[in-house]
């Protein structure tokens, strides 16, 4: 697979992988205002983001690295936004989020399989986001092979103590269900390998797994191997593991914010998030540049042109969930202020990935359909449902349900909002998230059909937008709920101050 070390050559790449990864089509002529959003452009802005991770992996971070919140790369990518926005000619500030809970960083690892003479590294391991560390020792666990991690698997198998290899299915960037990884403990497992079938030999990084013993994900390859030296007659494989990690006190990260003043002080909401692991190419340096793109679409239209005020907001990001997503927890805390007169707000999240096939056995020219979400009036349904099929969209035949994935989900309940992005390609929180694998004629798609649906919405009456709030989903004390605010209220009034948690 081709690997971008800088932009520099961005362009020329773009016109390659244009070429062999197209789906999107091009404007229709009476829609030839939509012309200039250019895939290969903007696919050139994935490129630029992937080099800020790459230089935080560079500089002393070879294992948990990538446009990580509350790093020096989130500082950096924040600083690039920014002068993004600038460029376009939008009104910038950069707004200072303190995160009042402490975030889990791994420093390093290793993960290594010995069975008879061998001794096998596991180059593929990658410990679930959280997991807790080996306190600076080398753990050496016999391991045991439980399947599909059932109930049927576990019987008669005494794992206490030991370290499991299971495979979790279907595959997955997570390292297992809650209920997979929970019976696995209460059966005494003192280490969790969690494989998957796609093929290859996958680094994945997966969110937070509320484990209580060291839990990692496994490539195909690296999980076979191991299992494989479990079926050798003879004395029982060991799995040594070392995981060095801690919890950081007293980060913060940005919100960056773009507005391109109206006709009125009504507003359109363009959001995507900014952090990601490894080159986070697809997740989400892809929603940033379709961002991008339509920023520059609109500044090109007369102010007196533009019915409604635009706002294009970089956020600090949720891959540290739980707690995690302080950004968007901040807005939805400051939802009056902010969305009383919002007709729209448009979630940008990895919009454009091209399909694999056969496992990892390479990539396809065609994208990976999108779930889609248009909520609100039935009319804004029909509007994005359209555009999203005049430009070449793949999308699912019907509209997801509610809530939508990703970051909309935080806002759905009170401001009408639209999104389309893949939540399963293969390459997602992987170290193979590369440039390589987002479609330049996908961003054109994508974003063609953004800026369409926002023309169509600026037709629309704000009333006739707009339905009333419903319950927050996501309150503190709701099974869903990421932060609770609790005691909060000089953090919510000013983002940089201090939240003492009860």
């Amino acid at each position: 697979m081709m690997k971008l070390r800088s932009a520099a050559p961005a362009a020329a790449i773009a016109l390659a992988l244009l070429a062999c990864a197209s789906y999107g089509h091009a404007a229709p002529a009476k829609d030839a205002t939509y012309g200039a959003i250019d895939g290969k452009h903007l696919w050139g802005y994935v490129a630029e983001q992937a080099d800020i991770a790459r230089r935080y992996r560079d500089s002393g971070h070879p294992q948990f690295w990538g446009r990580l919140a509350g790093t020096s790369a989130d500082v950096e990518d924040a600083a690039w936004l920014q002068n993004k926005f600038k460029q376009i000619g939008l009104e910038t500030r950069l707004q200072t989020v303190n995160f009042f809970a402490p975030q889990w960083a791994a420093e390093s690892w290793s993960v290594a399989a010995v069975g008879g003479a061998k001794s096998i590294p596991i180059a593929s391991a990658e410990p679930a986001y959280a997991s807790p560390g080996t306190d600076g020792k080398e753990l050496d666990l016999e391991v045991a092979y439980v399947g599909l991690g059932s109930e049927a698997d576990f019987a008669n198998r005494d794992v206490r103590g030991k370290a499991v290899l299971l495979v979790k299915a279907p595959s997955t960037y997570q390292a297992g269900s809650a209920d997979l990884l929970k019976r696995a403990e209460d059966h005494g497992a003192a280490a969790i390998l969690s494989m998957d079938l796609r093929g290859g030999n996958y680094n994945v990084q997966s969110y937070r797994a509320y484990t209580k013993v060291p839990t990692f994900n496994l490539g195909t390859k690296d999980g076979e191997a191991i299992r494989d030296l479990i079926a050798v007659p003879g004395a029982a494989p060991h799995i040594k593991i070392r995981l060095d990690a801690k919890w950081l006190p007293d980060q913060k990260s940005y919100l960056v914010w773009g507005t391109l003043p109206g006709a009125t002080n009504e507003t359109i909401y363009v959001i995507a998030h900014r952090d990601g692991f490894f080159d986070a190419a697809g997740d989400n340096a892809s929603g940033v540049a379709t961002m991008l793109g339509l920023a520059e679409h609109f500044a090109k239209i007369p102010k007196s042109q533009r019915r409604r005020t635009m706002v294009f907001l970089g956020t600090d990001g949720h891959h540290q969930i739980k707690p995690g997503g302080f950004g968007r927890e901040w807005l939805v805390a400051n939802r009056d202020k902010f969305f009383s007169k919002t007709a729209l707000m448009i979630n940008a999240e990895h919009p454009a990935e091209v399909m694999t096939h056969g496992g990892t056995a390479g990539t396809t020219t065609a994208g990976v359909p999108l779930e889609w979400y248009a909520g609100g009036r039935p009319r804004l349904q029909k509007i994005a449902a359209e555009a999203f099929r005049q430009f070449g969209v793949p999308i699912w035949a019907e509209p997801g349900v509610r809530p939508p994935g990703g970051d909309l989900g935080r806002f759905y309940w009170f401001v009408p909002g639209v999104v389309a992005q893949s939540n399963d390609f293969a390459n997602m929180h992987t170290a193979n998230d590369s440039p390589d694998v987002v479609s330049p004629s996908g961003l054109e798609a994508v974003t063609r059909a953004y800026a369409k649906i926002i023309d169509d919405v600026n037709r629309i009456a704000l009333k006739d937008l707009q339905l009333p709030a419903t319950a927050d989903p996501n309150a503190p004390g709701t099974p869903q709920g990421y932060i609770s605010l609790a005691h909060c209220e000089a953090w919510i009034g000013d983002s940089t101050k201090a939240c003492v948690q009860p």
